[in-house]
């Protein structure tokens, strides 16, 4: 099993200096865009690879589920299935199988996030965390109800009608949309998979046959990363209190100078 290494002060120092002056938008705007690609190719399988060797054996199922978002991010963004300008105009040609073609949207909006939550829903109920498991299909929930993810705009516009990147306008004798792409079934999805965890959990308390939580060596592997990065930030929080101590002694040792000069 790969240990997760931990971030150096050195590294994190050299990358908030980099930010902070610009010198990573330089390097971004002389590096030719065609070679940035291969290269986050290489360093994503790198990433996946390391996750792998690192990760239980039950959890590969997350983790292959937590990379399908953005690959429908990818699939819609090179089928121009994104908007086309800036007030909301979609092109809505759909390609062949057009209805399997709209469940992807579903999941390419707020990417990123859908991916966090499913992945850490799907552990904790590979994990058999119920608990766990229900808390994060609320938050999934708490997302969906604002418009965080699963449709192309926060709010409550859609709320309860499918958006127009859902509809096919070419449909004959006239358009259609998908039906189960309204913002309120989203949110209601969410709430009736915690409500399933939280029965699951209910029941595990008076049903013997339900197993318990998975509770090996591999539950606890981030325990020491979380613990450490803990005492770092509050080392981190104490030597900026002290060195505010230090420039204000250093102030009013200098006042005095200035008083008896003037």
């Amino acid at each position: 099993m790969h240990c997760i290494p931990k971030p150096s002060p050195t590294c994190l120092h050299v990358f908030r200096f980099l930010s902070w002056f610009g010198i990573l938008a330089l390097i971004q705007s002389v590096v030719n865009a065609a070679t940035i690609g291969p290269i986050v190719f290489f360093v994503g399988l790198m990433i996946c690879e390391e996750a792998l060797n690192f990760m239980p054996s039950r959890h590969y199922a997350a983790f292959i589920i937590g990379l399908f978002p953005s690959v429908y991010d990818w699939v819609v963004n090179i089928s121009q299935r994104s908007p086309l300008t800036s007030d909301g105009v979609f092109n809505n040609n759909y390609p062949t199988g057009s209805e399997g073609f709209i469940g992807a949207l579903a999941w390419k909006r707020g990417a990123l996030l859908v991916s966090m939550v499913w992945v850490a829903m799907i552990v904790m109920v590979l994990d058999r965390k119920w608990i766990k498991a229900g808390i994060w299909a609320m938050v999934g929930a708490a997302f969906s109800v604002f418009g965080i993810m699963h449709v192309p705009e926060a709010g409550f516009k859609n709320w309860n009608s499918p958006t127009l990147e859902q509809c096919d306008l070419n449909a004959l004798p006239e358009p259609s949309c998908w039906e189960n792409a309204k913002q309120w079934q989203f949110f209601l999805s969410y709430i009736m998979l915690a409500a399933t965890f939280g029965l699951i959990d209910l029941a595990k308390r008076f049903d013997s046959s339900i197993k318990e939580e998975v509770d090996d060596e591999s539950a606890h592997a981030f325990d020491d990363w979380f613990k450490d990065a803990a005492l770092g930030s509050d080392t981190s929080s104490q030597e900026d209190e002290k060195k505010v101590v230090e420039m204000d002694e250093s102030d009013e040792s200098e006042s005095p100078k200035v008083d008896e000069e003037a």
